[in-house]
């Protein structure tokens, strides 16, 4: 089974889109360090603040995180990248969801009906 498990990885790994996914990773990852640790620090601040409502500029807060994100997803890179990552996903689940169709059936055709 885990022979038949590495294959499948390997066999994703192989694909145009992975390759491409890891292409785009190195690309935004040296390119976009700035618009990164941007989003990062909003996003952490944002959660944070969250915590605490009261004592914070929530909107304040907010609206920097949004423009840090807008500025991050903007890119067309970061565009690529995920629309990338939500096509292999839907393989994976279209896949996923063939093996299980095929189990379920193969158990059907185990089954033996008691009188």
């Amino acid at each position: 089974m885990n022979e038949l498990i590495d294959e499948y990885i390997d066999e994703v790994k192989n694909t145009d889109y992975f390759k491409r996914l890891l292409e785009l990773k190195e690309i935004i990852d040296n390119n976009y360090k700035k618009e990164i640790l941007a989003f990062k620090t909003a996003d952490e601040r944002y959660l944070e603040a969250s915590k605490y409502p009261n004592q914070y500029d929530m909107d304040s807060i907010k609206n920097n995180l949004i423009i840090a994100k807008k500025n991050l997803y903007s890119k067309s890179e970061v565009r690529e990248y995920f629309e990338i990552e939500n096509k292999i996903q839907d393989i994976l689940i279209s896949d996923f969801n063939r093996i299980k169709d095929s189990i379920h059936k193969e158990e059907k055709r185990g089954c033996v009906k008691l009188k």
